[in-house]
């Protein structure tokens, strides 16, 4: 079975870094963060709740002003110290989603809100989800909807493939998107002991003073999209980004801003 592991390091090195950490939290999270109350409104009973992959503690925070007693888990470093500086009093495991160290039934409810795309070993996470989840207990989870549907992939992967070095390539990875494919999701979940009991799609956007800042979300935030431009040679690179600022400017001009849809598909399944 494929490993995954040149991909594996690429999100770990990613998620290490600074720039990528700091640069998703200040930018990237803008449209990740609209999913939030849907996330909160799915899950039925209040109990205990890990949050996986919690980055910097966003679904977090909102989970416990809910009144659910949640534990965080994210494999990197410099996420935690972003979620502990926000919610000082949150419990925080550094811990790897594809291997938990809780006991079988420890939670009511695990909730992964746009982390399992970044797993490499995503059956084995799945399958660590639902030993972690009490029989009868939720699982919710987010994910970014692929180019058939997201403007925003339509616009920064066809500029890529319009203007980028055709010699860079990204690791081999898990299909980032398939999470929104109703077919695939019930399947992955199916395997795993997760019955979907609700796939449903969730607006979520960014709202952009300049258009010329998409690229930038994307250079800084996120470290698949991230590294993909940083291995572009110079002029690649340049093309790329008026393309992506050109697309952005004649697109989504919303009054004196760009509102940049970036759609999510919402999963609520049941443990069996």
């Amino acid at each position: 079975m494929e490993t995954f592991q040149e991909f594996a390091d690429l999100e770990l090195n990613g998620w290490t870094d600074d720039t990528i950490s700091s640069g998703y939290v200040d930018m990237f999270a803008a449209a990740s963060d609209m999913a939030i109350p849907e996330i909160v409104a799915a899950i039925r009973k209040r109990g205990k709740v890990l949050d996986l992959c919690c980055g910097q503690a966003n679904v977090t925070e909102a989970l416990a002003a809910a009144g659910h007693d949640v534990v965080g888990v994210d494999f990197s470093p410099k996420m935690l110290g972003h979620a502990r500086r926000r919610v000082p009093t949150g419990t925080f495991i550094e811990a790897d989603a594809q291997d938990l160290p809780f006991e079988n039934g420890s939670f009511d409810t695990v909730v992964c809100s746009f982390g399992l795309m970044h797993v490499p070993d995503q059956p084995k996470a799945l399958h660590e989800i639902r030993r972690v989840l009490k029989p009868g207990g939720q699982y919710v989870m987010t994910s970014w909807c692929g180019p058939d549907v997201s403007p925003v992939f339509q616009v920064f992967y066809g500029s890529v493939q319009e203007h980028g070095d055709p010699t860079v390539k990204l690791p081999d990875s898990p299909n980032f998107h398939q999470f929104a494919n109703a077919e695939m999701a019930r399947e992955l979940l199916a395997n795993a002991g997760l019955e979907i009991d609700e796939q449903r799609q969730v607006e979520c956007y960014w709202d952009l003073d300049e258009p010329d800042r998409l690229a930038n979300i994307f250079r800084r935030g996120a470290p698949r999209a991230g590294t993909l431009l940083k291995m572009q040679p110079e002029k690649n690179l340049a093309a790329i980004v008026e393309a992506v600022t050109e697309k952005t400017r004649s697109r989504f001009a919303n009054g004196t801003s760009w509102r940049v849809p970036s759609p999510a598909s919402l999963i609520v399944a049941t443990a069996h």
